[in-house]
């Protein structure tokens, strides 16, 4: 099983605290964002991470040489007109035989990629709590089949926050490679909508994250809320 990164937006809403390089490389516990995902992804026995980058690609190298994974580096050329369903087709040829998909600014505990690998079917984790407009919701029949997920779904209907870990099963990457294809014209859309999109046909498990802690750090609020996380 390989990683897919995506890491290549410019993070334009830190500026306010004066970061001009990928949130990626963000500060945490582990050293920065992506030294925490590179580790968890080596110590569950990944060897292969496809990285999409973009803004400042070159300042992601001195850590990616830390660690030891193989690395395929996928370009986003266009980083600033761009949204993740677009770095996510980027690298669709690294989606073949199922992988784990993270956003490279998501800070989480390796605990959370393990309950997904414990599940047969993909997996996305799950943030079970109320949501607000700007989080990527999910909804989930009784089944416990995600039924629907993206950021318009009413905060009512949601079970949880999908916090940007996830698992493809090797059975279902061809219906979202296929999906992401569909919609490759739309560059402006989340790569949700790709899951979104499938949904009526592929099983996506909704993994809650129980008491690990996650967060996606998107602005300057959600970096002092993850810096107080830390130190809970």
């Amino acid at each position: 099983m390989r990683a897919v990164i995506l890491a290549a937006g410019a993070g334009r809403r830190l500026a306010g605290m004066g970061w001009k390089k990928p949130k990626c490389l963000l500060p945490c516990p582990q050293g920065t964002l992506l030294d925490n995902t590179l580790q968890c992804a080596t110590s569950h026995g990944i060897s292969e991470v496809a990285i999409v980058a973009g803004y400042e690609h070159q300042q992601l190298m001195p850590v990616l040489c830390e660690h030891s994974v193989t690395v395929r580096m996928v370009m986003n050329e266009d980083f600033a007109t761009t949204n993740t369903i677009h770095s996510l087709w980027l690298a669709r040829q690294y989606l073949g035989d199922g992988c784990l998909i993270f956003n490279g600014d998501v800070w989480f505990e390796h605990d959370v990629v393990q309950r997904l690998l414990d599940v047969p079917s993909t997996a996305l984790a799950v943030e079970v709590k109320p949501c607000g407009p700007e989080e990527v919701k999910v909804v989930v029949d009784s089944a416990c089949r995600i039924t629907a997920m993206g950021k318009d779904i009413a905060a009512h209907r949601a079970f949880g926050e999908y916090i940007g870990v996830a698992k493809l099963n090797a059975v279902d990457s061809s219906a979202v490679v296929t999906s992401l294809e569909k919609l490759a014209d739309r560059k402006d859309l989340f790569y949700e909508a790709a899951f979104d999109a499938v949904l009526s046909r592929v099983t996506m498990t909704p993994v809650p994250i129980g008491t690990d802690r996650a967060i996606e750090i998107d602005t300057p609020e959600d970096y002092q809320r993850a810096q107080s996380l830390w130190k809970s």
